[in-house]
């Protein structure tokens, strides 16, 4: 049985951070598996959007119940996922799309948009989205 050590963990920030960190790490292993498997057979704009509608089905699970708590998760909130989704496709694309016509490899690229998307994911979900009712 796969036994995780979550002690490595602990030099991390408590609480939200430390999971959406954890949470982020499984949808990012399977969005950007799914992202780098389909960028070797199709398109940027394919591969890329069916990406991001992989991690908007993951994400919006996972980070709303797991990291922010929600109890129930609604059309609003979802909504609201949707449009932080799609402006992280389209910066993602066009990053991506960008770092290739100046010769950078889109694999490559791909990896290095990662931690932009993140920072300004982190912070729309904690602040717009998953914020629970007073």
């Amino acid at each position: 049985m796969l036994k995780i050590d979550f002690k490595y963990f602990k030099l991390l920030p408590k609480g939200r951070k430390r999971l959406f960190l954890f949470y982020g790490i499984t949808n990012f292993l399977i969005t950007n598996s799914v992202l780098h498997l389909l960028l070797l057979v199709i398109p940027i704009f394919l591969a890329t959007i069916t990406s991001q509608i992989t991690n908007l089905i993951i994400g919006f699970f996972l980070y709303g119940k797991k990291v922010f708590k929600m109890k129930n998760l609604t059309y609003k909130e979802f909504s609201k996922y949707i449009l932080l989704a799609s402006f992280n496709w389209t910066l993602n694309y066009v990053s991506i799309r960008f770092m290739y016509e100046n010769g950078i490899h889109k694999n490559l690229a791909a990896i290095f948009t990662i931690p932009f998307l993140v920072l300004i994911s982190y912070y729309f979900q904690k602040k717009y989205i998953f914020i629970k009712p007073v």
